[in-house]
């Protein structure tokens, strides 16, 4: 009776040896594969090698400022690209019926003679300039009110294109917006900061409001770093 037990037991230790072991040759080889592609890309690349990994980390982006630190948010923002439209739509791919509108968020976080904003209908998708991009480039934020009196979300994508030339298209979620101008909440790149590990080279972020909105003021946080 005693020798059944301590086989038995002896039995479970084995197969739960077994299961570890086979859980750590899994995640071994999951690293290696992930080497195996970062190597991939790297070689492959047609960038100097100098340039390669200051364009995989990001930065020399510009410029930072604590921008949102009235509203709580000590993270230094770098302004993105025509990031309120004071040079038209320039740079952005608008849908029929998005354009550019006299209308500036009532902050003026960026200067105070900025007069335009980017009106985007329900359910049209805009998406930005190529972004400023690496890994230590991982969140974004900008201001946004609804046109319609009602709450709303304006759901996140992010389109990233690796120095293979492959392109990926990664959903972040939705942020929520109101019928007043406010700083939407923070969302985060991270998915395409992990496609950036893997040889991404470019950024550009998608907006679909699910009501007609209006968008101004986009800024990128690098690093994410606070206080």
């Amino acid at each position: 009776m005693v020798d059944s037990a301590l086989q038995l037991t002896m039995s479970r230790l084995t197969a739960a040896n077994e299961r570890e072991r086979g859980t750590v040759a899994r995640l071994i080889q999951r690293m290696v594969l992930a080497g195996t592609v970062v190597a991939l890309a790297l070689s492959s690349a047609t960038v100097a090698k100098a340039d390669l990994l200051p364009g995989l980390l990001g930065g020399n982006c510009g410029s930072t400022s604590r921008v949102f630190s009235p509203w709580g948010d000590l993270g230094s923002y770098y302004f993105a690209s025509n990031g309120g439209f004071e040079s038209g739509a320039n740079g952005w791919s608008l849908p029929r019926g998005a354009g550019v509108v006299a209308e500036n968020e009532p902050f003026f976080v960026h200067g105070s003679r900025d007069r335009y904003s980017l009106s985007v209908p329900a359910g049209a998708t805009v998406t930005t300039p190529s972004l400023c991009y690496g890994v230590l480039y991982p969140t974004s934020r900008l201001f946004a009110r609804s046109t319609t009196g009602e709450n709303g979300t304006i759901r996140v994508r992010v389109q990233v294109r690796s120095l293979l030339g492959l392109l990926t298209v990664l959903d972040l979620g939705t942020l929520s917006v109101g019928p007043d101008w406010s700083p939407t909440p923070v969302h985060l790149q991270l998915g395409a900061a992990l496609a950036a590990l893997v040889g991404a080279k470019t950024m550009q972020v998608q907006f679909i409001p699910s009501t007609g909105v209006l968008i101004d003021d986009l800024y990128v946080d690098p690093l994410l770093q606070k206080g």
